[in-house]
């Protein structure tokens, strides 16, 4: 029998990770399967990898704290987890755009809230799409 590798994308979007299954709360993005991040519908250490953009800012730190426990308890061991957090949205001009953001993390609170991974490592990165546009994002790597 062929083991197949499971790989997740939490919070997909319209933007979906290719090769990966598609879930969101929001059936109108069409997603693989509509589900909550804070309770995913996977077994224990059921899947290989997972990846998330742009959500963990859309939860108050109790609900980023469960998305967390959450990505460990269906990650396999040696499972990797990838997470792409973004910090811009603090500037009133992109908060107007997306008031859905709840909370502002900095490294230290996300390292916080991973502290069960066997291995992590997040980095605040500073980059540019343009000369005069800077962007910045947290990612977060991580390792059951």
């Amino acid at each position: 029998m062929e083991n197949k590798n499971v790989q997740i994308d939490i919070g997909c979007g319209k933007n979906r990770h290719k090769g990966f299954v598609g879930i969101d709360i929001d059936k109108e993005v069409n997603p693989d399967i509509v589900a909550s991040a804070l309770d995913l519908p996977f077994q224990n250490d059921s899947v290989d990898e997972v990846v998330s953009t742009h959500l963990v800012e859309h939860f108050i730190p109790e609900d980023a704290q469960q998305f967390f426990t959450e990505i460990y308890r269906v990650l396999k061991e040696g499972g990797e987890a990838k997470i792409k957090v973004d910090k811009d949205w603090y500037k009133k001009r992109l908060m107007a755009k997306d008031p859905t953001h709840k909370y502002r993390y900095t490294e230290k609170e996300l390292l916080n809230m991973v502290t069960n991974f066997s291995k992590k490592e997040v980095i605040d990165k500073i980059y540019f799409l343009h000369f005069y546009q800077p962007r910045r994002k947290i990612f977060i790597s991580l390792v059951k």
